[in-house]
């Protein structure tokens, strides 16, 4: 049997072949260790013990068993997108919190196979990629729900697919963007892209646009805009502000430094702040966080920190 690039079909039946998974691991270590350009099936034969009949049996040629390799590589992602997707989350929601398990994933594989990634994906058909049908899907559910202005699903599952691909190969080729800035970069595209395909149809709709989506993720506005007067754009401004201070970068590195009394401080006074302007569920979240730092320990900080980050990001993109 020939192995081709179709890891939907071909997976299971690779790694039910011994001998196949071990051509595969090694040619995956050399593409890794020297590059796409220095793989040769001899050099694979020689590595793996098997012959160069049982590797052109199973895999045709040098292109077609990278392919092989770049599409067993691709498998986890995949799981990533099954997992993290929740069908009842807002579009924005999803896409972030995909594309940033997606980052975190492919900054532990060596540049050569962050490159495989996007040459296999570059050849394949778009009708055939198992990642763009998937996105495709999540951008119908957000049509369904009035939740985004889309012609052509399919297309811009390519375009969405296509920017996080280039996005990744600009921020792994940077040796000095580790992944918390990288993640910060990708926070500024995803809101870009939520912006032109999300946003603008939700307040197209006609209703009191920010204000209703703020109250439909747990902003209490009325009891903020009554603080202030109803002065919306003061408060509007009061929240751009809050969610621009530099606590809460200084929260995470507090916490990332094990510095559980000067984590403290800053959560408990983001704390203060998100109440007073109504961020129920951010302040919930930070209160949850105080409660880890209050007696000096650390143990679920990092997690209680990224959920607190994920609700803001939620609500500042609509800003």
């Amino acid at each position: 049997m020939v192995y081709g690039e179709d890891e939907t079909q071909n997976s299971a039946v690779i790694m039910d072949d011994t001998v196949a998974r071990r051509i595969l691991d090694t040619a995956a270590a050399i593409i890794s260790r020297e590059g796409y350009e220095n793989l040769t099936i001899r050099k694979v034969a020689k590595e793996s013990g098997c012959s160069n009949s049982a590797i052109y049996q199973r895999f045709g040629d040098k292109n077609a068993l990278a392919g092989a390799v770049a599409a067993l590589q691709a498998n986890p992602f995949l799981m990533i997108m099954d997992e993290t997707y929740a069908k009842e989350a807002d579009l924005f929601t999803n896409l972030d919190r995909i594309s940033r398990r997606l980052l975190e994933k492919l900054y532990s594989f060596e540049m050569e196979a962050v490159r495989m990634q996007i040459i296999y994906h570059g050849k394949m058909e778009i009708a055939a990629d198992p990642f763009i049908l998937r996105i495709e899907e999540y951008l119908k559910n957000a049509v369904a729900r009035g939740e985004a202005d889309i012609a052509n699903a399919r297309e811009t599952a390519f375009f969405l697919l296509s920017s996080f691909l280039g996005f990744v190969q600009m921020v792994r080729a940077n040796e000095g963007i580790d992944l918390r800035t990288a993640n910060q970069l990708l926070e500024v595209q995803n809101r870009s892209i939520y912006n032109g395909i999300g946003r603008k149809a939700i307040l197209e709709e006609g209703r009191d646009s920010l204000w209703d989506l703020l109250r439909e993720r747990g902003v209490d506005v009325d009891r903020a805009l009554a603080r202030m007067k109803g002065n919306k754009d003061a408060y509007k401004n009061f929240l751009i502000e809050f969610f621009d201070d530099p606590d809460f970068a200084a929260l995470g590195t507090a916490i990332e430094e094990g510095n559980a009394q000067k984590a403290f401080e800053y959560a408990h006074g983001l704390k203060g702040m998100a109440a007073n302007l109504g961020l129920d569920e951010v302040r919930g979240r930070l209160s949850v966080l105080v409660e880890i730092l209050r007696p000096g320990g650390l143990e679920g900080a990092r997690q209680a920190y990224d959920e607190m980050m994920d609700v803001c990001r939620i609500i500042t993109v609509l800003l």
